[in-house]
Parts: structure tokens; C-alpha cells; sequence
């Protein structure tokens, strides 16, 4: 063939087919860096929201009572919106029209979730006096909380019918049918019985060689504003002694000295002290009963036994729930005697009536079967229950992944068949126009579960945005790593001598350079990581506009650079050497291991109780059930 031939064909054929593949070439990777950008976007707003959602808990006195929450995850919500709205500006996107392509914002928290999503609203009107009420927003589309989600499972087993609710670590509650009996449990899980878990001695109770005994007690003390007072911690929220010297008078309550003059306050969400708490009646001054409450406020605070009763309390539930075998007229949660344990130490994963429900259908829509995991027994007393890879947090980590994939593949398909007409209305009054109609559960990565799975998390989706060759389907999962919902095992900070305080698996930190308290009360320097963060001032004159704010630990105090502004010193949790905390401590000093089980102890004693609202019913109200132990 002549050469002229050869370049005629190439120019008619060759070139052409070159300059489409060229032409396809940069059009894919304007997509995919289009992908990448939404990624950030979507990536950099979360993280928005998260910050928002801890600016309003942890200043928050209330921020874990339901109503107050959901106020909080709202402000989140708003926050996100916002920032998504201004991260896409740029891009042609505007405010109005980002919610149509956000499927579902999700907030998972400890023992459950909320999801923040469109739904059609189908109310028809509200029947009042005879008269039909109709409402304008009917077949629109509106935004809002769904109905909160727990982590929880069904079982059947040995003829027993009960339902056990999950949460990010070792605290589960029981409600259902067991042996014929109704029961309403809940509490810590550890191994009971054993060198690795709880073991009970008299009134003594040992966990990993170190002992609680109930003479072992704290006074707590830090800061609020430029004073510092004795303070407990019921139910998450902090009650400060305040008493003038001057005027102290004191009276016997149970073999300890009550000063009757004494004042009690907790911080408002302004800043200011509040003392409206129990205070003591004169009028009678030897009726100990009628001033009961006030005494044990005092003595709470002066002789804080928390530790001691976490320990005490997680043996008790835990023997109920693995032993089959007699037990001294244990008390359940409904006060319901049990002369029995629960028996639920044979448990297989697979009595969960869940188990093997609809596979293969569970599979196409993107959700893992819980019989994916294998069948197991799930409290093996014979292994460390409270540790990472027990197959109790195996089972743990599988319900909460199956709740939340079930019940987010529902909201966000759910929100597809809700756009019937790609041109309608809103609750904001805008159009819809998103022709997209494929919002799916995306696929998320193992990492991101795993993050899920051990955290409170917000989890955002994005979808139905033009690339080009494809719609986006983004999400993005952010940990709040700064969080009231629950003491985490890693969550614990000691202060050290040289003014700093540190992660435990600080690879400085030792017995010598533990900083110490001196006093009869033996207070270790072991605190909650959220006693370190920045409060509004309390003082009652404070002004809204001109807020003051100071640190509840000491001034001078600093986080240490090693493992709190940075984290070149730590061994991290989830390797070889620190694969969790437990394991960790327990290969370090018995004085360490004091100072760290007291205070992880402590501290989770005196949480929120997440089932707060049953003690309400049952105990009058969450303070009564721990005052009654002083």
C-alpha cells in the first residue's frame, strides 16, 4: 500500500478515534475530580456540624435530656445544611436546592440513633370540637427527626422471649420474658467469677488485682470560675457544695457529719448557678428523715463512693445474667425479685429472630445478614466479655451495623418514592426539581463501620448531583470524639506531675509522675477528658452578650503534646502493643491501674443512665437511685 494510502487512512480513522478516547480520557477525569471535590465539600460541612453538635452538648447542662438533645441535633443539622450550602456555592448550587439531593443526615449516639431526613407529609388534619383542621403542608415534602432507633435485638431462647438494647460499649438493658418471668435489667457486663473479670469477696470486689471496697472514697473538687468546691456527678450533671465557714453547723447523718448550712447549685446553660437543689428544713431539725435528701446530697459530695458502687453494681447484673443459678433476692430494674439468674450464658448469636431473615434480599440491597458473622456464643463467661475481640462485642459491633443499615436503606429508598412529581413543593417553599429518583444506600467502607460501630457519629449522604458521565452518591462519617453521651475506656486523662495531663497510653506516664492529692481522701488526678474543656463563667451577674469563660481542672494545666495535642507518644488503641485500653492497663503497674479503674469507674457511675426515663418511673426520679446508696 503507498504511503499516501496509509496517511489517508490515518487521518480519516486514526485521528478521529484519538481524539474521542482524548476527548473521553479528560472527560472521565473531570468527573472523577468533580467526585473528589464534593468529597471534600460534603467532608469539610460534617465536620461542621460536628463541632456545632459539641459546642451545644458539652456547655450544656440538660444536653442529655431527650428534648434538650434533639434541640442540639437540630442546631447540627441546621449547621450542616449551612456550611454545605456555602461549600457549594461556587459551584452553581444554590442554598434552596441543596436539601433535595440529602437523602438522610443520620446521628448515631450511645445506645441508638436519630435520622434527620425529607419525608412526604400525609396528614390530612386534626379532628377538634368537631371541626377538621386541614393543613396547607399536606403532600409536601418536609424535613425532620424520625423516631429514635436503639441498637437492639429479639431472641428466642429456651422458651425465654426478650429484647436486649446495645450500645457502644459493655452497658446493655434486657426487657422481656425470661424463665417464665418478666424482666427489666440493665447494666455493665464483665466476666464475674474469674481472674480476668469481677470477683466478689465479702463487700470487696476486685477487678484485674486491684481492689473496691465501700470505706473507699473521694472528694472531688474543681473549679467554677475563680472558686473551687466539692462536687458530685448523678446522671451527667455536676451538684457543687457551697459552704461559708463562718456559719458551718453540723449534725450526724449515718455516722457522718452533715453541715445543715451548707447550699447546694448546679450550672445553668447561661452560666449561672442554680440553687434550687434540696435544702435543709429547720423547722424540724431532728427529723433525719424529712431532710433525708439533703443529707445525702452532702454526704455523696463529701464521701463520693462511685467507684466502688460501679464495680459492686456491674458484678450484680452480671451474675444475674450469666448465672442459671440461685441468686439472694435480686432486685431487677422494675423491682421485680429474681431468686434466679437470667441463664443467658449459653446465648447463641443465632437465637436472634433476625438471624436468618430474607438473605438474600438483605443482601442485594446492600445489608449484611447477621448470620454473615457466623453463630457464637455471645456471653462466654469463659472469655473477657468487656474486651475488644470478645465475641460479645463482635455480636455487639453486628446489631448496631444491621439496625442502622436496615433502617437508613429504608429512609433513604423511602425518600426516592416520595418524589412522585419532580416539581413539587417543599416546606421551605421552594420547587423541587431533582429528577433523581436512584437514592440508594451507598456502600460504606469496613474503617467507616468500624468508626461507627465504637462512636457517636454524624453520617451524611449526598446524592443525585451532576458529574458529568454519572450522579454523585457521596457520604461521609465523622466521629465526635468529644462527646457527654458516654465514657469511653480511652476517654480517661491522668495529670501528671509537670503540670500537664496525658492519654494513659502516654508512654511517659509512670508511677512517679502521677500527680497525687495529698489528704485523707486519697483523690487521684485520673478525670474525665470533658472536665479538661472550657466552661462559661457561673457568676449569677453574668451577661449574655459579654460571656466569661474558665477551666474547671486548675489553671496552669496544660494537655500534654505528646498524646493530647499530638499523638507521637501513645501507643494507639487498636494495635499490637495497646489492642484496648483493658489489655493495656492490665499489663501495667498495680498503682496505675488503680488510679485508672477508680477513675474510669467513678465517672461511668455517675453518667446519664440511658434509661433514665424508667427510673422516673420506678424510682421517683434518676437522682433517688443513686442518693440511695449514701
Amino acid at each position: 500500500m503507498k504511503l499516501q494510502n496509509l496517511i489517508i487512512i490515518f487521518i480519516i480513522i486514526i485521528i478521529p478515534i484519538a481524539f474521542i478516547l482524548s476527548r473521553y480520557i479528560n472527560f472521565r477525569i473531570d468527573t472523577e475530580m468533580t467526585e473528589l471535590k464534593y468529597n471534600t465539600k460534603l467532608l469539610n460541612s460534617t465536620h461542621d456540624s460536628i463541632k456545632a453538635f459539641q459546642l451545644n452538648t458539652v456547655n450544656n447542662a440538660f444536653g442529655d435530656v431527650t428534648n434538650s438533645k434533639i434541640s442540639d441535633i437540630e442546631g447540627a443539622v441546621t449547621a450542616f445544611y449551612n456550611s454545605l450550602a456555602n461549600n457549594f456555592s461556587f459551584t452553581g448550587y444554590k442554598a434552596s436546592v441543596m436539601k433535595e439531593y440529602i437523602p438522610a443526615v443520620a446521628f448515631t449516639l450511645y445506645d441508638g440513633y436519630y435520622i434527620y431526613s425529607p419525608f412526604k407529609n400525609t396528614l390530612t388534619g386534626v379532628k377538634d370540637d368537631d371541626i377538621d383542621t386541614e393543613y396547607s403542608e399536606r403532600d409536601q415534602i418536609t424535613n425532620g427527626l424520625k423516631p429514635y432507633v436503639y441498637y437492639s435485638a429479639r431472641y428466642n431462647y429456651n422458651g425465654s422471649d426478650f429484647v436486649i438494647n446495645y450500645t457502644l460499649d459493655n452497658y446493655i438493658t434486657i426487657m422481656g420474658t425470661i424463665n417464665g418471668k418478666h424482666v427489666y435489667d440493665f447494666g455493665y457486663l464483665y466476666p464475674v467469677d474469674k481472674d480476668y473479670g469481677i470477683i466478689k469477696n465479702g463487700d470487696t470486689y476486685t477487678f484485674d488485682g486491684v481492689e473496691f471496697k465501700p470505706g473507699d472514697t473521694e472528694e472531688l473538687k474543681e473549679y467554677v470560675g475563680n472558686s473551687e468546691y466539692s462536687y458530685v456527678k448523678i446522671n451527667g450533671k455536676k451538684y457543687y457544695l457551697e459552704e461559708d465557714n463562718a456559719t458551718k453547723e453540723f449534725r450526724t447523718y449515718n455516722g457522718k457529719e452533715v453541715n445543715i448550712n451548707a447550699r447546694f447549685f448546679f450550672i445553668e446553660n447561661n452560666g449561672a448557678k442554680n440553687y434550687s437543689q434540696a435544702k435543709f428544713d429547720n423547722s424540724k431539725p431532728v427529723d433525719y428523715e424529712k431532710n433525708k435528701e439533703f443529707c445525702q446530697y452532702y454526704v455523696a459530695i463529701k464521701y463520693n463512693k462511685s467507684a466502688y458502687m460501679y464495680y459492686k453494681k456491674a458484678y450484680e447484673f452480671s451474675k444475674a445474667v450469666l448465672s442459671g443459678g440461685p441468686l439472694d433476692n435480686y432486685l431487677d430494674k422494675a423491682m421485680n425479685i429474681h431468686d434466679y439468674g437470667y441463664g443467658l450464658n449459653g446465648l447463641q448469636s443465632s437465637n436472634a429472630i433476625f438471624y436468618n431473615k430474607d438473605t438474600e434480599a438483605l443482601k442485594e440491597s446492600g445489608i449484611t445478614p447477621l448470620n454473615e458473622y457466623g453463630n457464637y456464643t455471645i456471653f462466654d463467661n469463659s472469655e473477657k466479655i468487656h474486651s475488644a475481640n470478645s465475641n460479645f462485642n463482635k455480636h455487639r459491633k453486628s446489631i448496631i451495623r444491621y439496625v442502622v443499615e436496615t433502617n437508613m436503606s429504608t429512609a433513604i429508598s423511602g425518600y426516592s418514592s416520595s418524589l412522585i412529581n419532580p416539581r413539587q413543593s417543599s416546606s421551605s417553599g421552594s420547587i423541587i426539581n431533582n429528577s433523581y429518583k436512584e437514592f440508594t444506600m451507598p456502600k460504606i467502607s469496613e474503617t467507616d463501620w468500624e468508626a461507627i460501630e465504637n462512636n457517636v457519629c454524624i453520617i451524611s449522604f449526598l446524592q443525585g448531583l451532576n458529574l458529568g458521565s454519572k450522579k454523585y452518591n457521596g457520604y461521609s462519617v465523622v466521629a465526635n470524639n468529644l462527646t457527654k453521651e458516654y465514657i469511653d475506656e480511652d476517654d480517661i486523662y491522668i495529670i501528671k506531675n509537670d503540670n500537664t495531663y496525658c492519654r494513659v497510653n502516654d508512654n511517659t506516664l509512670n508511677d512517679s509522675n502521677i500527680s497525687q492529692k495529698t489528704g485523707s481522701n486519697n483523690y487521684y488526678h485520673g478525670l474525665w477528658k470533658i472536665d479538661f474543656e472550657r466552661k462559661k463563667n457561673s457568676l449569677d451577674e453574668l451577661k449574655e452578650d459579654d460571656p466569661q469563660y474558665y477551666y474547671p481542672v486548675v489553671s496552669g494545666i496544660f494537655g500534654s503534646y505528646t498524646s493530647i495535642v499530638g499523638s507521637s507518644g501513645v501507643n494507639e488503641v487498636g494495635t499490637t502493643d495497646c489492642p484496648d485500653m483493658y489489655a493495656y492497663i492490665s499489663n501495667k503497674s498495680p498503682y496505675l491501674k488503680q488510679v485508672y479503674y477508680k477513675s474510669l469507674g467513678r465517672e461511668r457511675q455517675g453518667s446519664y443512665n440511658v434509661n433514665n426515663v424508667n427510673y422516673e418511673i420506678y424510682l421517683t426520679n434518676g437522682d433517688k437511685a443513686f442518693l440511695d446508696d449514701y
